[in-house]
């Protein structure tokens, strides 16, 4: 078996080493340079890779990966793809070969993106049958082949992110993405997302809205995610009834998980209704499922359903309870000065 890991690179001078480590194993080291004006090309070059540059105008993400991915040599088995700031963990070349049975096409393994949030990629399929879609948020699609995955459980890459880069061109390019692929629920959740981000909270309430019309968007998980989005958006607009709303919809839409009653439970604290706070904030800690895929907070697998419970709970005279989680949300974050407080000041209240 041929395993190529390929890239495409801008300027990643400070990954360049890690990167080149850990993929040490693979057959070859492929690299297409998009215009990179630092030490990123020699340094790929000391370590080995192959390097071609290549010219990417109107830049999109999809255009360069399948230039890339064009020019891998013939004969290469398997394809891995990567950015530099992901980072190949021991034993990868092992677990492949073992999983990756004769007319396997792709792989579906473990992805760390970073900030907690652990999920299940795709990015390593066979040399040919396969193209990228998406000008930005670019997936891997099919063409004219028949799939057959192979699977496993390791964690087989690790995302170490450089916030340094800027992240400014997502936005025309995933409505770019919209226009050219109107139906595709994916993108359209992102763009949605992605105008969250830049505080254009309207526009992301009427795509996120977009999103759950579209007949593909079927994903419990994703849907509950668009209607966390707009509840965020109209919690921003000091729109607090339409926040709840949505909370509540969201709740309702996956309720095996715990992210909607979570931020149903602030929704309910920053208006003051304790009794649906302390029953959201105790509906989410009943979840003990943790699911590996990308709408997971983990913030909710934290101190913050803990937190919300405790002031609900302190609200409604119930000060035992409140002091139980108080207690257990600074035994999550002991570093919070004010759930350090929380705790002192419900203590103090109990000894009077």
């Amino acid at each position: 078996m041929k395993i190529v890991v390929y890239a495409i690179a801008l300027n990643e001078e400070k990954h360049v080493q890690r990167f080149c480590d850990a993929a040490r194993e693979a057959d070859m080291i492929f690299v297409a340079d998009t215009g990179s004006t630092d030490e990123t090309v020699p340094m790929l070059i000391a370590n080995g890779a192959h390097v071609v540059k290549i010219s990417i105008k109107p830049w999109r993400f999809d255009d360069a990966r399948n230039a890339a991915l064009a020019l891998l040599p013939t004969d290469m088995d398997v394809c891995v793809s990567l950015d530099l700031d992901e980072v190949l963990q021991p034993g990868w070349r092992q677990e492949i070969e073992r999983v990756w049975v004769d007319g396997t096409t792709r792989l579906r393994y473990g992805f760390d993106w970073g900030c907690g949030i652990v999920f299940k990629y795709e990015k390593i399929a066979c040399r040919y049958g396969y193209r990228w879609h998406h000008p930005c948020h670019e997936y891997l699609i099919p063409d004219r082949i028949d799939e057959k995955w192979a699977d496993t459980d390791m964690l087989m890459v690790v995302h170490k992110p450089d916030s340094s880069k800027p992240r400014s061109q997502y936005l025309d390019l995933l409505r770019i993405s919209i226009e050219e692929d109107p139906h595709c629920p994916r993108n359209a959740f992102y763009y949605a997302r992605e105008l969250s981000f830049h505080r254009q909270w309207e526009q992301a309430i009427v795509q996120a809205q977009r999103y759950l019309g579209l007949p593909r968007a079927t994903w419990p998980s994703e849907r509950c995610y668009a209607m966390r989005v707009i509840g965020r958006c109209y919690q921003e607009m000091n729109n607090h009834r339409d926040a709840l709303t949505w909370f509540r919809r969201a709740c309702s839409e996956a309720p095996e998980t715990r992210e909607p009653w979570c931020e149903l439970a602030k929704e309910c604290y920053l208006t003051s209704r304790w009794e649906e706070s302390l029953g959201a904030a105790l509906t989410c800690l009943k979840i003990t499922n943790r699911e590996l895929i990308y709408t997971v907070d983990p913030a909710v697998w934290g101190f913050q359903p803990h937190d919300w419970a405790a002031i609900a709970a302190y609200n409604l005279g119930l000060k035992e309870l409140a002091l139980e989680h108080a207690r257990i949300a600074v035994s999550l974050e002991p570093d919070d000065l004010r759930l350090r407080r929380n705790v002192e000041y419900i203590e103090g209240e109990k000894a009077a």
